[in-house]
């Protein structure tokens, strides 16, 4: 009796190490961590960082994403999400000033954003691809 129990002791271990957990994960929100692979028009520039995107309470077709352009989480953007097209709506609160802004996304798994930037003495080319981490 004993020996059954432990036998199905460790059969329950088994089973329940042997979970297939590569599944990749469906989501359902824009909301969470992101991996941002950021390239620039400046010669070499090529930036990963992670942005975290929060759905803003009030409007449910509205994001806002801390930390972009690797600013810190409390310089943020906040776009409206309408299909697979990313909206402007608010600029950075870092001190950038974004001279264009577009977006599309493949939704709840991927984000393309493009936008220049002026630097001071220039306009500089940016893509940020954010995906899941």
């Amino acid at each position: 009796m004993i020996r059954n129990l432990v036998l199905l002791f460790l059969s329950t271990i088994l089973l329940v190490a042997c979970d297939n957990n590569n599944e990749p994960q469906l989501y359902t929100s824009y909301a969470g961590s992101w991996k941002c692979d950021e390239t620039g028009s400046v010669n070499g520039y090529n930036k990963p960082y992670m942005v975290n995107i929060d759905k803003n309470k009030s409007d449910t077709t509205q994001y806002i994403i801390r930390n972009f352009f690797d600013t810190g989480d409390n310089h943020i953007i906040v776009v409206r999400v309408n299909g697979t097209t990313l909206e402007l709506l608010q600029q950075p609160t870092s001190g950038q000033i974004l001279r264009s802004f577009s977006g599309t996304c493949i939704p709840y798994s991927q984000m393309k954003l493009n936008f220049t930037i002026y630097d001071g003495e220039s306009d500089v080319f940016f893509e940020s691809i954010y995906s899941r981490k």
